[in-house]
C-alpha cells in the first residue's frame, strides 16, 4: 500500500489515546487459558492479563526458564480461536503486554499497520518460533486497536458482529464513548450490526437528541425495528410525564383557616406550573427543573397541611419520574 495508508494508520494513535486511560484498570476475565496460567490482577496493565509461566515469547532473545512471567492478553492469547488457523505472530506492547494476532487478518487491514513488514518476517515452523513485534502503543491502545482490526475481519467474512461487540468489551466501552457526544450516530451503528445490548447500553443518551435531525441515511442505517424503538422511547416517556404531571395535590378537609376556595388556589397554582413542565415536555427533563418549577408554589401557601401535601405530592412526582424507563 501507498503511504497515504501508513499516514492514516499513524493517525489513530493519538486518536485511541484521549479515549483511553492507561492506568484504570478493568476487571479481570477468567477464561480458560494453555498452560499453567495465574489470573494477574495487579500485573500493572490496564486491560485484562495472565501470567503464563514457564512459556517464553516465542523469538526471545532472553533466556526462559522455569521461573519466567510473561503478560499475555486473554483476548489474544496463544492458540487463539478467532481465526480458522492458530496465530503466526506476537506483538508487544510497550508495557510488555503479548498478544498473539494472525498476520493475514492484520495485513488485511492495511500493510503497513504496526509499521511491520510482512513479507520480511520469518515463517513460523511451530508454536515457539512465532516472530514477535514490538509496539510503540500502550497495551490499552493495542488491545483497542486489534480489538477493531478484528471486528472488521468478521464483517467482512459475513460472521455476525453481535457475538464479539458487547458494552462491557473494550471495542463495545470505545464505542460508548462516543454517546454522548453523538447518540444517534452511535445508535444507528448499534443498530446496524443489531447489538442489541450496545444499543440499550446506550440508550439513555439518545433522551436528549432531537428527533427532528434523524436524516434519511440514519433512518435507514437503523431500520425500522430500531427506528420504531427510537421514536416510542421518547413518546412513551412524554406520555408518562402528562400522566405523572396531572393529578394536583389532593386537597385536606376544610377548616376557619383553610377553606375549599384557598385550597383551590393552590390547585390553579399546580396546574399552571405543570401546564408549562407539559408544554415544554422534554423527554430528558431533569427532577430539579421539576423542583425548580413547583417548589415555589410552596412560599405562597399559608396553610402547613396544604404545604404538607404539596411537598408529598412534588416528592413522590419526583421518584415516579426517575423510576420512568429511560432505556429502548
Amino acid at each position: 500500500m501507498d503511504s497515504e495508508h501508513h499516514d492514516n494508520w499513524a493517525d489513530l494513535r493519538p486518536f485511541f489515546s484521549g479515549f483511553v486511560n492507561p492506568h484504570q484498570p478493568e476487571n479481570v476475565a477468567q477464561r480458560s487459558l494453555p498452560g499453567p496460567s495465574t489470573i494477574l490482577p495487579g500485573s500493572g496493565s490496564a486491560l485484562p492479563v495472565y501470567r503464563l509461566s514457564s512459556f517464553g515469547p516465542p523469538t526471545s532473545s532472553r533466556r526462559t526458564g522455569p521461573d519466567s512471567t510473561f503478560l499475555v492478553s486473554t483476548a489474544f492469547p496463544p492458540g487463539s480461536a478467532t481465526s480458522r488457523h492458530l496465530p503466526d505472530l506476537v506483538l508487544m506492547s510497550s508495557d510488555s503486554v503479548f498478544f498473539h494476532v494472525h498476520r493475514s487478518v492484520l495485513q488485511a487491514a492495511s500493510e503497513t499497520a504496526f509499521l511491520i513488514s510482512y513479507h520480511t518476517l520469518p515463517l513460523p515452523s511451530d508454536r515457539n518460533s512465532e516472530p514477535m513485534i514490538t509496539v510503540q502503543d500502550s497495551s490499552t491502545i493495542l488491545n483497542i486497536v486489534l480489538h477493531v482490526i478484528y471486528v472488521r475481519s468478521l464483517a467482512n467474512n459475513q460472521i455476525p458482529i453481535k457475538k464479539f461487540v458487547t458494552p462491557s468489551d473494550p471495542l463495545g466501552s470505545f464505542i460508548l464513548a462516543f454517546a454522548p457526544l453523538y447518540p444517534l450516530q452511535v445508535y444507528a451503528l448499534a443498530a446496524q450490526y443489531d447489538i442489541h445490548d450496545l444499543a440499550v447500553a446506550m440508550s439513555p443518551h439518545l433522551l436528549s437528541a432531537n428527533l427532528a435531525s434523524v436524516t434519511d441515511e440514519l433512518a435507514d442505517q437503523m431500520g425500522p425495528r430500531y427506528l420504531k424503538s427510537l421514536f416510542l422511547l421518547h413518546f412513551e416517556r412524554v406520555e408518562a410525564l402528562k400522566r405523572l404531571l396531572m393529578p394536583p395535590p389532593h386537597p385536606h378537609q376544610p377548616t376557619p383557616t383553610c377553606s375549599s376556595a384557598d385550597q383551590s388556589k393552590v390547585a390553579r397554582a399546580w396546574t399552571l406550573a405543570t401546564a408549562y413542565l407539559i408544554w415544554d415536555s422534554k423527554v430528558d427533563l431533569s427532577t430539579a427543573t421539576i423542583k425548580s418549577v413547583i417548589g415555589p408554589i410552596e412560599r405562597q401557601i399559608q396553610c402547613l397541611t396544604c404545604r404538607d401535601t404539596l411537598k408529598n405530592r412534588m416528592d413522590a412526582l419526583v421518584v415516579q419520574w426517575t423510576n420512568v424507563k429511560r432505556t429502548i
